[in-house]
């Protein structure tokens, strides 16, 4: 909770400092797309941000996610699935910027919550000494945090407040997950 709370006065007080700046207010964004667990567990995600200009080439984002990544990967028997909804707290770097395209670079945090089921390997020996290995699943849920990396490149339809574009982001459900997919925004 600390962390959240030093999180939130850091945007708090990086908004305060731009409230001068002449640009909008902030771009809210949702975004769908393709996200990889690990080999076999594989799924989508829906994705939520707002963003806005803190100083110059720097931008800071509030955002929240939901994953939802199932499969087979170890053994067709059992289904094998990640259920995650995380809150974001994200910097961004304008490494390029003209009036209709930009680029952004980001570091954040998240606070994930999160519903798992996992296949696990277990050998047994019978008392004629055979060997026998047996696959029985396990369903977990909890809390983890963890960093992002994102990259996004952003797209502003001249005269419109609408904005497209597309999201790669490694981040963190359960695992690390990786992410790419499209998103649309609308400038505030």
């Amino acid at each position: 909770m600390k962390r959240i709370i030093v999180l939130f006065f850091l945007f708090a007080i990086g908004k305060l400092q731009a409230q001068f700046n002449e640009s909008s207010p902030g771009t809210i964004k949702f975004g769908a797309g393709y996200t990889h667990d690990f080999p076999g567990l594989n799924g989508y995600t829906f994705a939520g941000e707002y963003t806005f200009s803190l100083i110059n080439q720097i931008q800071g984002g509030i955002g929240v996610k939901h994953a939802d990544m199932s499969g087979y990967p170890r053994i067709s028997t059992v289904h094998e699935y990640t259920k995650a909804n995380t809150l974001d707290f994200n910097l961004y770097w304008v490494p390029f910027q003209t009036e209709t395209q930009l680029a952004r670079i980001g570091l954040g945090y998240s606070f994930s919550f999160y519903d798992i089921k996992r296949a696990y390997p277990l050998t047994t020996t019978s008392s004629d000494g055979k060997s026998a290995i047996t696959w029985p699943s396990a369903t977990t849920k909890g809390r983890t945090t963890g960093i992002n990396l994102i990259a996004e490149y952003e797209f502003k339809i001249p005269n419109s407040p609408i904005t497209i574009g597309l999201r790669g982001a490694l981040y963190k459900a359960y695992n690390r997950t990786y992410f790419i997919g499209p998103m649309v925004g609308y400038q505030l």
